[in-house]
């Protein structure tokens, strides 16, 4: 029997006992740089709790609860508690403090063991309290370490929670019990199957996965805590090993990506994806285009392809705008989604420019007919913003593999058919062929010599004399563009102006032509010592590009030239333009003072209010008209209404195109103002005409 109880065991040999226990926590690497004097002194109050605790009567229920770890005050920090508060600080980790409380365990037992010959039950319930003490220490000492492990983890936006090696939880953080909306001693020891979760059966088998290989698997899962609300999730499961290699555990992270997974696909939208119509894109179409080519070629049918171009669509833009025209465009969309099968393709290529793919083509008869169906559709008339508004379609068709093998080849091809159908009269389709190859290659050719020629010196200004009908003397001149090809020869501007507004040299060609045009008003002035005025002409593809007319007024100032030096000539489309861009240049001319003409009036729409609102200068009666004036009564009386017209509202009036002896005439006997053509001369260079002014006589008629 011992001498004495456990507790004064512990206190009359506490010295000894922390002296032996010291010599094993030294070897904790974690107590290595801690002080000798600091380390039992935490032993010590550790031993002194638990000797002091034994001295007191315990109930059975007290006891059971120790064992757990569950008897100490919360409202109180034992000695053990600030054991482990100091030791986390130390850097201790958790298995280290653990063999801390081991070898106290082990000095105590086996010095009170050695201090007598036999284990009387008295002495087995002191040992027993003991290590239920001990238990108790322990569970003090690393209350902290799993305090602030669930503060971490619960700080996180993220699902952190553990499964043990049967795929059961052990662990939540509190986003993942919050998201569950139950409590956590509802979710611990069930699976993801119990759990009731959208992806239950897969996340199983990655967990499975894991614990069958010891290999983190990740993936995404879904969760919708409620009808509304759905949440994606990327996921990551990492086995946990002990040191021997065996699973102890799978430690599982998840992040809720729903808003980066809708900006991703919002994204993706944007970048594939027509903002105005949700048609595919040119880049989308494309590799739609690609993919049916490759599987037509496997499977040994057809595809047709349709390049579409509204006609009218500008003007429905530029009149009413752009508003209205956006919503044309959605309904031309809807129509043209209406008129194919679910397996094709519609796309917005830009503008008013669309395609579709048709997939398998058995009978080309079959897309005739779809097209047909298509062109109906699009000539229907509209409502945009509560009008009626009418269009057309121009399309144009290619096949595979009958016309071209490449996605590139075929939509090059479709374009050039829709440019073929458009010149046929519009409201029409037409199909690819060879000769309309050969013709695009023979334009873009063109295009690309007159890209070279202003830096080449091959165009050229020529000037008309227009001479007053009173004395047939020539007061004015207009301004035409010529164009010296290298090997074609002379080229009038008809042959090519339409190729400079496609590809937007326009711009640059018309900048040359008024610098020409202000230095020979400058030259032929001072020559004749008074204002000699030149006419400009400028398309309405000029007058509605946003590009704004470059200081024409700072310019004809540095030339000491009045406003009035200039004339622009416009065609009737453009008076009658409703575009702001039309509008804020020609405004802007008529405050420079350039005077303004209306170009082949009589055969356009324009009204007498137009003429005035803008405060127009001169009208140019059509030379369609003047032709047949010898022939055609109603010629006379159109061109007679628009001089008496004219002259009513305070305009002059210039003929142009005429040739006979007879034409001159009528027009004197109407008293047209002004007229110009080849019976008084054709255009000439400008130091041809400068010659002539010089001279002060006419030039033959007809010559160059």
């Amino acid at each position: 029997m011992p001498t004495m109880a456990l507790p004064e065991f512990i206190r009359t040999n506490i010295e000894v006992i922390v002296s032996k226990w010291e010599a094993f926590a030294k070897t904790i690497p974690g107590a290595r740089h801690m002080d000798t004097v600091e380390l039992k002194d935490h032993a010590k109050g550790i031993l002194l709790t638990i000797a002091a605790d034994l001295d007191h009567p315990q109930t059975s229920l007290e006891q059971a609860e120790k064992s757990k770890g569950n008897a100490a005050d919360a409202s109180t920090q034992t000695q053990a508690t600030v054991h482990g508060n100091d030791r986390l600080s130390a850097g201790f980790s958790i298995n280290e403090a653990l063999s801390e409380f081991r070898a106290l365990r082990a000095s105590v037992m086996q010095l009170w063991g050695d201090s007598f010959l036999t284990t009387p039950r008295a002495v087995s319930d002191e040992g027993t309290r003991f290590n239920e003490a001990i238990d108790q220490a322990l569970s003090e000492s690393l209350e902290r370490y799993s305090r602030l492990f669930d503060a971490l983890l619960s700080s996180s936006p993220d699902l952190n929670f553990i499964m043990d090696t049967r795929g059961r939880l052990v662990y939540a953080n509190k986003t993942t019990v919050g998201l569950f909306n139950k409590p956590l001693e509802e979710m611990v020891g069930k699976s993801f199957i119990e759990l009731d979760l959208p992806n239950a059966v897969d996340l199983q088998q990655k967990l499975q996965g894991v614990i069958d290989t010891r290999v983190s698997q990740s993936g995404e899962m879904s969760f919708s805590p409620t009808a509304e609300d759905k949440a994606i999730f990327e996921f990551i499961f990492e086995p946990v090993c002990n040191e021997s290699g065996y699973l102890d555990a799978i430690a599982a992270t998840a992040r809720n990506v729903t808003q980066r997974k809708a900006t991703e696909e919002e994204a993706m939208r944007s970048a594939n994806y027509d903002f105005l119509t949700g048609l595919p894109n040119r880049s989308y179409f494309l590799n739609y285009l690609d993919k049916d080519v490759k599987r037509a070629a496997r499977s040994g049918l057809s595809i047709a392809l349709l390049f579409i171009d509204l006609d009218g669509f500008k003007n429905v833009n530029d009149r009413q705008g752009h508003d209205a025209g956006d919503q044309l465009l959605q309904q031309v969309a809807q129509r043209i989604g209406r008129c194919v099968r679910g397996t094709d393709t519609v796309a917005r290529l830009g503008g008013d420019e669309f395609t579709v793919i048709i997939t398998d083509v058995n009978k080309v008869l079959h897309v005739e007919i779809l097209v047909q169906e298509m062109l109906v559709a699009l000539a229907t008339p509209f409502s945009i913003l509560g009008k009626d508004v009418q269009i057309s379609a121009s399309i144009g068709i290619t096949l595979f593999p009958q016309d071209a093998s490449t996605p590139e080849d075929l939509l090059r091809n479709a374009d050039q058919a829709m440019y073929a159908a458009k010149n046929a009269g519009k409201s029409c389709f037409s199909y690819f062929t060879v000769a309309m190859r050969d013709a695009a290659w023979a334009r873009l050719k063109v295009i690309d010599e007159l890209r070279r020629a202003i830096p080449c010196n091959e165009l050229a200004v020529y000037y008309q004399p227009i001479v007053a009908l009173s004395d047939e003397k020539i007061v004015k001149a207009e301004a035409l563009l010529r164009w010296h090809h290298p090997n074609s020869g002379l080229l009038l501007a008809h042959d090519f102006i339409g190729l400079a507004e496609e590809t937007g040299l326009i711009g640059e060609i018309g900048e040359w032509v008024l610098n020409d045009a202000m230095h020979c008003a400058k030259e032929w002035s001072t020559l004749l010592g008074r204002p000699f005025q030149i006419s400009v002409n400028k398309s309405s593809a000029e007058l509605m590009s946003k590009v704004p007319m470059k200081d024409w007024d700072t310019r004809l100032t540095a030339l000491a030239l009045p406003g009035n030096s200039l004339s622009v000539e416009i065609t009737e489309g453009a008076l009658t333009n409703e575009s702001s861009n039309v509008r804020e240049k020609l405004d802007y001319l008529r405050t420079a003072g350039v005077q303004l003409s209306i170009d082949d009036f009589g055969t356009g729409c324009s009204s007498m209010l137009s003429l005035k609102k803008l405060n127009v200068d001169f009208l140019k009666i059509d030379m369609s008209f003047v032709h047949e004036l010898a022939t055609s009564r109603d010629c006379r009386s159109i061109a007679e209404m628009i001089i008496v017209m004219a002259h009513k509202l305070g305009l002059k009036v210039i003929a142009e195109g005429v040739e006979t002896v007879e034409q001159r005439d009528w027009l004197k006997e109407a008293k047209c103002d002004y007229a110009q053509g080849y019976f008084f001369s054709a255009p000439v260079s400008s130091q041809a005409l400068g010659a002539l002014l010089k001279a002060g006589k006419m030039l033959p008629a007809m010559l160059t």
